[in-house]
């Protein structure tokens, strides 16, 4: 630690003033054992306590002259002395503290743990990142996990409230939550969590804004709309939204879809677990006009993806530019929502009088509750359903009305 003077001294504010070089000195107070100050050849001084901690000789810094005066620092060697009397370690706990994850590391955590869990579509995966950085705005990027309470939660929430994102807080405390659950849990490789149970998520107990449900279900005559407009669009992202009209799937279902998923038992689309979002395996059978798509699709085929993305090996990634496209063309406005579509072939299906189960296998639903907004149905087998729902979108059922999936394009 250094070497000793011959006898402690009496550190005054003038005392330490006049330090120059590089010197170590030791307060007199029997009450403050340890107290001491150094200077340094660069004219800076620091004060500090010096004690030992099971079999260990340890220093910790208090802080630097003049920003501490001697008297201060004095008052403050004398209380760690009492700390360290009770087995307490100053030093050690401060370098914990130095290197305890930061609201930043969780984050980093999530993205790299959590979100490769999550089927998400490249628009989604780009909103969930800026959440996760307003999260870190809004908490402090370099605030430590433990040191976040229900409090600075509830504070979050209420501010991105009223900025006019209702919505949006609900969806940033959802995230927020499952980050710090992720805190409860050691590391790969670590023993201990970030956060212990004691401190438990602070995102509990936070009230959620009341939501209305967003959910659209597009008419015939708009279906047929939106057929129309795919028509007229050129690109294969219109094949996609095919896709998800004739299915009711996800519509990163359908970006993701591979054809071996198709080749695997003709008549069937086998979705694998990691791109569903039950994370399950998926057996959905197709109705005839979907096998029919499946087809002209085939012909074309290319690399192992159904649908291509701009990159070159990669599947389908966007489907903005496309659904733009088609509420542009059809007038559908804004808030005609791409997964709108899924919904209405739900809805078409329930119009149909096909039972809750039924709709839910179709879905790939794993919990009842999640098929409930439907409908109260009758029970068909699920190849039926199938086709009664895309006889209804294609027109080919008698006296149905047409709603033709035009032409095929490049």
């Amino acid at each position: 630690m250094g070497d000793k003077p011959k006898h402690p001294v009496r550190l005054t504010n003038k005392f330490v003033a006049k330090l120059t070089g590089e010197e170590m000195w030791w307060d007199d107070d029997p009450k403050a054992t340890g107290f001491g100050v150094r200077s340094y050849a660069g004219g800076s001084k620091s004060f500090f306590v010096d004690y030992r901690l099971n079999g260990r000789q340890r220093r910790y810094t208090i802080g630097p002259f003049p920003r501490w005066s001697a008297e201060a620092a004095r008052e403050e060697a004398k209380k760690l002395r009492k700390e360290i009397d009770r087995g307490f370690d100053p030093a050690g706990d401060k370098r914990a503290r130095r290197t305890a994850p930061t609201i930043q590391d969780l984050i980093d955590r999530y993205i790299a743990d959590h979100l490769p869990t999550k089927t998400l579509a490249a628009v989604r995966l780009r909103d969930e990142n800026k959440m996760l950085a307003e999260i870190g705005d809004k908490l402090g990027k370099h605030t430590k996990v433990t040191e976040i309470h229900g409090g600075d939660i509830a504070d979050m929430h209420r501010r991105i409230t009223e900025s006019g994102r209702p919505v949006r807080a609900n969806r940033v405390l959802a995230i927020c939550s499952k980050m710090f659950s992720l805190a409860l849990v050691p590391l790969a490789g670590e023993t201990l969590p970030w956060r212990n149970a004691a401190q438990g998520n602070p995102c509990k107990g936070v009230s959620k804004n009341r939501e209305e449900a967003k959910e659209r279900f597009f008419s015939q005559s708009e279906l047929t709309a939106i057929s129309d407009a795919l028509a007229r669009y050129r690109g294969g992202a219109a094949d996609c939204v095919r896709l998800i009209m004739l299915t009711g799937a996800r519509p990163i279902e359908a970006m993701k879809a591979g054809w071996e998923e198709f080749d695997r038992e003709p008549g069937y689309w086998i979705k694998p677990s990691a791109h569903t979002k039950q994370r399950k395996v998926h057996k959905l059978p197709l109705s005839p006009a979907a096998i029919e798509l499946v087809e002209q699709l085939r012909k074309k085929r290319k690399g192992k993806w159904v649908f291509s993305g701009d990159v070159p090996g990669q599947h389908l990634t966007v489907l903005s530019r496309v659904w733009d496209f088609v509420r542009k063309e059809t007038g559908l406005g804004k808030d005609a929502r791409l997964y709108d579509l899924r919904h209405s072939f739900a809805s078409v299906g329930a119009g149909g009088g096909l039972s809750l189960p039924i709709i839910g296998r179709l879905l790939g639903h794993t919990q009842s509750r999640t098929t409930e907004r439907y409908a109260h149905l009758s029970d068909d087998p699920v190849r039926e359903a199938a086709e009664k729902i895309t006889t209804v979108i294609t027109g080919k059922g008698k006296g149905a009305a047409v709603v033709p999936l035009r032409g095929e394009r490049s």
